[in-house]
């Protein structure tokens, strides 16, 4: 690849290093033919694969100048078809849509690797690289899994495999280890904060709530800027975390049969409900060590307040702890409605008062 190529247009935020080492990659012709893109959700991985499979399919053009070439991935034909899912040389697979039984599956089907299989052994029909984008990876059954083994362990000369998924941790380390790992971490909150600024027709005061509250994630960021309901969800939750912990036995193991439907239906959402019940505990924390300014829930600190009163540091560290026991237990297969019921049960009990009047300090 010549060394004056200048690659530009990326839509991944936040991300520096992920994009120099893809920047590198490609100007030495060193790219592989599989990438593992970890990080945690709405961090941006899904973004960064459709960045990758738009350069790879993406050829230079000489500058006004004619004396740099460039690829800019954001203007360029094969990225809007790329987006738009009419590129036949791009698949992107991710949990299956049956639009008959109008309900979508937890998992990557076997039917869905299979279909990769007879199709990756053959030739581009349009681009320079047939790309597959297998989003949240570590929904693939044990069998996809062997599946998807068998293509890394004999790489197609003309396709690159393109996996995202939390961690190494969710993935088999026969897995792992034939991909190329790119991990994306949080994004500073001011850098969130700015970005919403720059892109989006918000004030300073909503756009440092938003940047806050999605503690690093770009992607949630850019999808509360665009949809009102994320933010009526968020003030909706915590109201349902106060009238969780000042109700009796009955009502938290209704909660807990809940989320045990929900999480056959979408794990992701359990997941990040149960993350924003860490973030409360987290924040009665931080308030009962005198930090009232650090924390997330700000609109929410007079009612914390409240509520730290009565509970000693050591319960909340006990209860933060055995949140993040039930997430690991939740990722191990254990019973989602026994999990829940026994996590309820260790919660303190709160009294009515002191969310009786309970309301954000603002709302937007």
């Amino acid at each position: 690849m010549n060394k004056e190529l200048n690659i530009i247009g990326f839509r991944t935020f936040g991300h520096n290093k992920a994009i120099d080492f893809i920047n590198k990659s490609i100007l030495m012709s060193k790219t592989s033919h599989a990438y593992l893109i970890t990080g945690p959700d709405s961090i941006g991985k899904k973004t960064l694969a459709l960045d990758l499979a738009s350069i790879l399919n993406s050829k230079p053009n000489k500058d006004m100048f004619g004396n740099q070439f460039i690829i800019d991935i954001s203007s360029s034909k094969e990225r809007s078809r790329i987006l738009n899912s009419n590129h036949s040389d791009i698949k992107i697979i991710d949990i299956d849509f049956s639009e008959q039984a109008n309900k979508s599956s937890v998992v990557i089907s076997i039917d869905q690797i299979r279909q990769i299989i007879k199709d990756v052994y053959l030739k581009p029909f349009e681009g320079e690289k047939k790309i597959y984008i297998i989003n949240q990876a570590q929904n693939m059954t044990e069998s996809g899994y062997n599946s998807m083994l068998k293509i890394l362990e004999e790489p197609p000369k003309d396709a690159v495999i393109i996996l995202t998924a939390p961690s190494i941790k969710s993935l088999p380390t026969t897995i792992v280890s034939r991909c190329q790992l790119i991990n994306l971490n949080y994004i500073q909150k001011k850098d969130i904060e700015n970005f919403i600024l720059e892109n989006f027709n918000i004030d300073e005061s909503k756009s440092e709530f938003i940047s806050r509250i999605s503690k690093g994630k770009i992607g949630f960021a850019i999808n509360a800027c665009n949809d009102q309901t994320l933010i009526d969800d968020y003030f909706q939750t915590i109201l349902k975390f106060a009238e969780i912990i000042s109700s009796n036995i009955d009502k938290r193991f209704n909660y807990a049969k809940d989320i045990s439907n929900l999480f056959r239906k979408n794990k992701n959402q359990v997941y990040k409900e149960l993350s924003m019940w860490l973030d409360f505990w987290r924040d009665l924390l931080v308030l009962k060590n005198g930090l009232n300014d650090h924390i997330i829930n700000l609109e929410w600190r007079d009612v914390m307040l409240k509520i730290s009163e009565d509970i000693e540091i050591r319960k909340i560290l006990d209860v933060i702890q055995e949140f993040k026991k039930s997430i690991e237990y939740l990722q191990q297969n254990g019973s989602p409605q026994l999990i829940i019921e026994v996590l309820m049960m260790e919660l303190p009990f709160v009294k009515k008062e002191k969310v009786s009047d309970i309301k954000p300090s603002i709302i937007f």
